[in-house]
């Protein structure tokens, strides 16, 4: 990349979006409450919680049982025993983390809440927020991942990332994050609300899709990072060039990477207009 233009920030994007918009594999069966779709599962699995308990039927897809889908209660409910069920059948941990929203659609209210753990194994649409950061010179500020993770382990990441916990205001996740990761609070910079988009592929515990909310940061000079949570490695500053050619190198989380060409795009007065990538405001049509 030898010119950062708008042409070649938008062919970046277009690069990232591909990656991160991947079909649902063949042996997948959609997984269905009442008249929603709720997620997708592997159809083995679907058969294994189908055949421990009668809350859940497999015909042409897996269906939660209409009893089970009176009220976010009842479905919070049932995903917490399919979880327990599915760490029984040793295809989760024991541990199968803390709860989290589950949205049938984008533009839907909470349908209701999982364990963190369950939701890629069903394919549950989460949310998840992301800081773009920058620091005083212009530069894009990442964290790397710690090596041995699942997914991405010893990739470069957003300074801050991660899933918004069950009832939990993404701006609320966002600045736990933050401190978690980087050490920082609301004092040590400045932030805007950018796009949001979804990202849906393939994953080694499943299927992934969330809803990923990206912010801007603007670091306050002399700012100090220290990760708390043990999955950082090192922080480092990066150029809008090399930060792109990073992140088609595949050296960058895929959304960490179109929060880069986001940003990066709307400082050279621009928007990525499409309907994939949203902004607070936007009217689809």
């Amino acid at each position: 990349m030898s010119e950062v233009t708008a042409q070649s920030v938008y062919a970046t994007y277009e690069v990232l979006k591909a990656r991160v918009t991947q079909p649902v594999p063949s042996d997948y069966v959609r997984f269905r409450a009442g008249k929603e779709i709720i997620g997708c599962v592997k159809k083995t699995l679907a058969m294994k919680l189908a055949g421990a308990t009668s809350d859940f039927r497999l015909m042409d897809s897996l269906y939660l049982t209409d009893e089970n889908c009176s009220s976010v209660t009842a479905r919070t409910a049932a995903m917490q025993k399919a979880a327990r069920i599915l760490a029984e059948l040793g295809e989760l941990p024991e541990d199968v983390g803390e709860l989290v929203d589950v949205r049938a659609t984008v533009y839907d209210g909470v349908f209701c809440q999982a364990p963190r753990l369950l939701c890629r194994k069903l394919g549950l649409m989460t949310t998840s927020i992301r800081l773009t950061a920058y620091d005083k010179e212009g530069r894009t500020v990442l964290a790397r991942r710690r090596p041995g993770k699942v997914i991405g382990g010893g990739l470069w990441d957003s300074l801050a990332a991660g899933l918004v916990k069950a009832s939990e205001e993404p701006e609320h996740a966002l600045y736990r994050e933050l401190f978690e990761e980087a050490g920082l609070s609301a004092d040590d910079l400045t932030v805007v609300e950018s796009a949001r988009f979804v990202q849906e592929m393939p994953v080694p515990e499943g299927y992934l899709r969330e809803v990923v909310r990206n912010y801007e940061g603007r670091l306050k000079e002399g700012v100090r990072f220290e990760n708390r949570d043990g999955e950082v490695s090192e922080f480092a500053a990066f150029d809008c060039q090399e930060a792109l050619r990073m992140a088609e190198q595949e050296k960058v989380m895929y959304a960490a990477g179109i929060g880069i060409a986001e940003t990066t795009m709307t400082h050279m007065g621009q928007r990525i207009e499409e309907k994939w990538l949203h902004y607070k405001g936007q009217v689809i049509i």
